[in-house]
C-alpha cells in the first residue's frame, strides 16, 4: 500500500467513527452516485510531493516483537520468490517458514508456547510444544525458522502460521500536498452542517489519523448547485495542506529461507614419474549434493 491510499483510508477510518452530524451514508474516495449514498464524503488529493531521500532513502532496524503471518500451500510448498526451493522435507515433518528469530509476544526470547506461536493445518489448530512433537503437536526452532510436525503433513490444504520476529526494517514514506473533501447532501443545510462537523472534527491533532503530521485548512467553498450526476446533490470542497509520514514495517532483517548450494571443490596432486623425472599435475573436482 502506498502512503497516498493509506493517508486516504486512514483519514476515512478516522471520520467514520467521529460521531459526525448528520451521519454521512459513505466515506471514502467515490462522489455520490444515488439518492441511498447521502450525504456523502469524498477525499481525495489535488498535490502530493514525495518527501525524503526517494530511491536512496533506507530503513531503519526496528527491535521488538512484529506479526507476522504466513500461509504455504502444501501442494506446492514454495514461496514465489524461491520457486525452485521446497519448504517441505521429503518425509512431510519439516516446514521452513519465510523468516526465523522468532520472539515471544513480549519480545524476549525462549521457549515458545502457543501465546507466542499460532500454527494451524487445514484450519486445525496445533499445540506447539518444545519438545519431540507427537500427533496434532508441533515443535519450533525459533532461530532458524522451522516446524517440526509429530504426523506428516498432507498432500494438500495450507499450513497457517503466525509468529513474531525480533527484528525488521522500518521505512517511513512521507508525502505532502493538498488535501481535497467533498461534502455532498440533498439540500444546502445538510451540506452546510456536514461541512462545520468535519472542520470541528478535524481541529486539533486529536482528531487526526496516526502519521498525520500537519493540516491546515486552505479554502472553504460555496455551496453549489445541485448535480444531477451526483444523485440531484449539492456540495462543497473543502482543501487543506497535509503533511503525511506512512510507516512500512518488513521483517527482512530477520533472514529468510536458506537455500542449499552445491560448492564445487578441486584438488591438485602433483607426482614425479620415476622413469623420467617428469612432473605430473592430477585434479580432481568433486560437487557437494
Amino acid at each position: 500500500m502506498t502512503a497516498e491510499t493509506a493517508f486516504l483510508d486512514a483519514l476515512a477510518a478516522r471520520l467514520i467513527g467521529a460521531g459526525l452530524s448528520p451521519a454521512p451514508a459513505i466515506v471514502g474516495s467515490a462522489l455520490p452516485v444515488a439518492a441511498a449514498e447521502l450525504p456523502a464524503v469524498a477525499l481525495s488529493l489535488d498535490e502530493v510531493r514525495r518527501q525524503g531521500a526517494g530511491l536512496g532513502e533506507r530503513a531503519s532496524l526496528v527491535a521488538g516483537a512484529l506479526p507476522v503471518s504466513a500461509v504455504i500451500d502444501l501442494a506446492d510448498p514454495v514461496l514465489p520468490e524461491e520457486p525452485g526451493f521446497r519448504l517441505l522435507s521429503d518425509d512431510r515433518l519439516t516446514l521452513v517458514l519465510p523468516h526465523g528469530g522468532w520472539v515471544k509476544d513480549d519480545g524476549s526470547e525462549g521457549p515458545l508456547s502457543s501465546a507466542d506461536l499460532q500454527v494451524g493445518v487445514a484450519g486445525a489448530a496445533l499445540e506447539v510444544v518444545n519438545a519431540a512433537p507427537l500427533a496434532g503437536q508441533v515443535q519450533p526452532d525459533a532461530a532458524v525458522g522451522t516446524l517440526r510436525f509429530g504426523a506428516a503433513l498432507p498432500a494438500t490444504g495450507l499450513v497457517q502460521a503466525r509468529y513474531r520476529v525480533g527484528q525488521w526494517e522500518r521505512r517511513v514514506q512521507a508525502i505532502a500536498g493538498v488535501l481535497r473533501i467533498d461534502v455532498r447532501a440533498a439540500g444546502a443545510d445538510e451540506v452546510s452542517a456536514l461541512s462545520g462537523a468535519l472542520l470541528e472534527a478535524l481541529d486539533g491533532e486529536a482528531g487526526w489519523p496516526a502519521g498525520l503530521r500537519k493540516l491546515v485548512p486552505l479554502s472553504l467553498g460555496a455551496v453549489g448547485v445541485r448535480d444531477f450526476t451526483q444523485a440531484g446533490s449539492r456540495g462543497r470542497a473543502l482543501r487543506f495542506g497535509y503533511e503525511y509520514e506512512h510507516i512500512v514495517d518488513r521483517p527482512d532483517s530477520s533472514g529468510g529461507v536458506i537455500r542449499r548450494v552445491p560448492i564445487t571443490s578441486r584438488l591438485q596432486a602433483t607426482t614425479v614419474e620415476p622413469a623420467s623425472g617428469a612432473l605430473i599435475t592430477t585434479i580432481f573436482s568433486e560437487t557437494s549434493p
